[in-house]
């Protein structure tokens, strides 16, 4: 979603991750953005305020109680839940009390939509609508990924395991198999990471797995032309037996003949 500055959106997208991810770093996303644009509707406005005290005393100010409720029309319950959010995030950023619920992610945004709207009607803009639905589909989301990946790169591995055991591959691609990281040391990094990772393993086997099915289907056409080959010299040689047996030579000229014939209906000519 674009706000009103890049800045905002930044931090917005950061927020976005956050639910993603089902992390309490939500908590200090959420302060870092609502913070970022109570000041910048203030300064947009020419509110003076003291940009050295917390979010939390500015928006307890008259002027900003001013401009807020006044100037925006604000409603008495989303002006109240901004200081009462701020503390509940400070709250968590110094006492790690809080763990993040879907609940609490919803209530929290609903009031960050509510200040925005307020804003943009101020500004005659297009109102953002709220959709509940959407930060519930997207809560977790990173880690129902990540197992959706996990499982996706054992698949494919358990499937070029004989190929990789027997080096049925070729070099490269063994190469390439060797260098992948074990879940092991993936499960090392942050789940974002992880994500990234594991989609990147995805794609290599993929490449390798559709290599070894190149390789494999390429032998069996070599096989059959040379069974084809084989079928071709077995009717010539049957063809000079029938000939000699009837007492009857057949000439080198007749034999090219013949076999060019052959070469002509393996080719579909």
């Amino acid at each position: 979603m674009k706000l009103f500055c890049e800045s905002l959106t930044m931090r917005f997208n950061t927020l976005e991750r956050n639910v993603k991810s089902k992390t309490n770093s939500f908590y200090d996303s959420y302060l870092d953005l609502l913070e970022a644009t109570i000041k910048y509707f203030l300064d947009e406005n020419g509110v003076p305020y003291d940009p050295t005290r917390t979010c939390g005393h500015i928006i307890r100010t008259d002027e900003a109680k001013s401009f807020f409720k006044e100037t925006l029309g604000l409603d008495d319950y989303t002006f109240n839940k901004l200081p009462d959010y701020i503390k509940k995030c400070n709250d968590h950023k110094h006492k790690k009390e809080k763990t993040l619920q879907v609940e609490g992610v919803i209530n929290f945004l609903k009031v960050y939509f509510d200040l925005i709207n307020s804003y943009l009607d101020y500004i005659k803009g297009i109102r953002v609508e709220f959709d509940a639905s959407y930060f519930t589909s997207i809560y977790g989301e990173t880690e129902r990924l990540n197992s959706e990946y996990r499982m996706e790169v054992l698949k494919l591995k358990d499937e070029l395991k004989e190929s990789y055991e027997t080096r049925k591959l070729s070099e490269q691609d063994l190469i390439q198999y060797k260098n992948l990281l074990s879940i092991k040391d993936i499960e090392l990094l942050n789940l974002d990471e992880q994500n990234r990772l594991l989609q990147e393993q995805i794609n290599t086997l993929k490449d390798i797995k559709l290599n070894s099915m190149e390789e494999k289907l390429n032998k069996t056409i070599d096989m059959l032309n040379n069974m084809q080959d084989y079928l071709i010299e077995n009717r010539i040689i049957a063809r000079r037996t029938s000939r000699l047996i009837d007492g009857k030579e057949i000439s080198d000229e007749e034999l090219k003949i013949e076999r060019e014939k052959m070469e002509a209906m393996k080719n579909g000519k």
